[in-house]
């Protein structure tokens, strides 16, 4: 039966491509917090979006690095869907900067 309303879950293999590119990205995002560059916010959201694409709102985030450890807020709004999906795209975060990074699903 073919539904005509579009299911809401994430889009995993956004989740996948936007973790890449983090991953290539990650001393780059760094670099920009550390001077105050927002660059690295347009260039997020555009990867981001994509990943959620059930969502019609602005996506928010924040990210900060300091001491070596970073930190990646995403929000959620009390969205049950948002909630459900920010948890499965935290633990994707690839190993090699989950050492580094804490993702942090906020309302």
């Amino acid at each position: 039966m073919l539904s005509l309303f579009s299911k809401k879950i994430m889009n995993k293999d956004a989740a996948n491509a936007f973790w890449e590119w983090f991953v290539e990205k990650e001393e780059w995002i760094i670099n920009c917090i550390a001077n105050h560059d927002s660059a690295f916010v347009w260039a997020i959201d555009e990867k981001l979006k994509p990943v959620f694409p059930y969502f019609k709102g602005e996506l928010e985030f924040q990210l900060g690095y300091n001491d070596g450890v970073g930190e990646f807020f995403f929000f959620h709004f009390g969205k049950k869907e948002l909630v459900r999906d920010g948890e499965s795209f935290g633990k994707m975060m690839p190993i090699e900067i989950a050492k580094n990074w804490h993702f942090v699903l906020d309302e």
